[in-house]
């Protein structure tokens, strides 16, 4: 920094100031803790069968391949027993809106059925008990002979 009037007060001498000692620099190795988890191993991918054959971190990490086409994600991880595990994740197909009936709704569908099928049960419903009770008579009759 440059300073115009500090020449009025010091006149045109430089000042004599202590300069800063040189320190020879030394390099250390300190860990840089967490750095390695910033970043996700892996890389895109044209498709599943690639990411069979490539290599992945021997310390068990996971590696994350993306198909190119958005498809899918498939992570690779070394276990415990010298096995590769491999993942696939594909997104979920959305749900279809929940639409609800109104009760207008429902009366018009109630309408429209055909109870005439349900007529048509009852008449043989209404047969076949009769045809049991015959039968049950006979039976009884049988028994008292």
């Amino acid at each position: 920094m440059y300073n115009p009037y500090l020449n009025q007060y010091y006149g045109t001498q430089q000042m004599n100031r202590p300069q800063p000692m040189e320190l020879p620099q030394q390099t250390q190795n300190v860990p840089q803790m967490g750095l390695n988890r910033a970043f996700l191993n892996g890389k895109q991918v044209e498709s599943i069968d690639i990411v069979k054959n490539l290599e992945i971190p021997l310390d068990g990490s996971i590696s994350y391949f993306p198909l190119v086409n958005g498809t899918a994600i498939a992570t690779k991880q070394l276990m415990q027993d010298g096995t590769s595990k491999i993942t696939i994740y594909e997104p979920k197909a959305e749900k279809e809106s929940v639409k609800y009936a109104t009760i207008d709704d429902i009366d018009k569908k109630i309408e429209k059925l055909d109870f005439s099928e349900i007529d048509d049960l009852k008449e043989e419903i209404n047969d076949l008990k009769k045809e049991l009770k015959e039968l049950k008579n006979k039976l009884k009759t049988k028994k008292e002979d």
